[in-house]
């Protein structure tokens, strides 16, 4: 806590003597601008004043150059030049930002996983539930298997759901065998009538 209020105070201190920078260089911004536009101004008088007194080409040519050259400078001397770069609290920042971006993204992903896994557990919760309303007998054998054993009910089970499989794939063969036979028996019925 002490950490985090000295950091707070160091930084107040940053803050307050930036302050004072920038109203330092404000100031001598509208100083030499100032002296700029009074020797600008005093150019032009002199300019008015020689005009009036009807001065020769080359002197006047002498005070336009004098002026395009103040005008000039100052333009140069107004021009502002922005110099965007990263430092080290900048870089800081932006690997922080990046690596809480990050980790936000992961942990959506793993509570839309965990979310997902939730309804499947709760919709298997809900039918070993009618299971057990519907057959208590066959529900109370299967807990008993399961509880002895839960690595050989596991296996048992992927037998069983293999044998299945096995069977259900093979009556699919039949049947579309029979089809096959059916459709070749109906050909050759029709090949012996022409």
């Amino acid at each position: 806590m002490k950490k985090i209020e000295e950091q707070l105070e160091s930084m107040e201190e940053v803050l307050s003597l930036l302050i004072r920078k920038n109203t330092s260089i404000e100031n001598l911004i509208q100083t030499a601008t100032e002296s700029q536009e009074k020797t600008l101004a005093d150019t032009l008088f002199e300019l008015k004043k020689a005009l009036k007194q009807d001065a020769s080409a080359k002197q006047l040519d002498t005070w336009f150059s004098q002026i395009k050259e103040e005008i000039v400078r100052i333009q140069m001397a107004s021009e502002v030049r922005h110099h965007h770069h990263f430092d080290l609290q900048s870089k800081g920042f932006i690997i922080s930002a990046a690596v809480l971006l990050l980790s936000t993204a992961i942990s959506v992903g793993v509570a839309i996983s965990n979310y997902k896994e939730s309804s499947r557990l709760h919709e298997s919760n809900l039918k070993f539930r009618i299971a057990r309303q519907l057959s208590p007998a066959l529900t109370a054998r299967v807990d008993s298997i399961y509880y002895e054993d839960p690595e050989r009910a596991e296996l048992e089970t992927q037998k069983r759901e293999a044998n299945e499989l096995t069977i259900k794939e093979a009556e699919e063969l039949l049947k579309h065998k029979q089809i096959e036979a059916k459709n070749a028996k109906e050909l050759i019925i029709k090949l012996k009538r022409e």
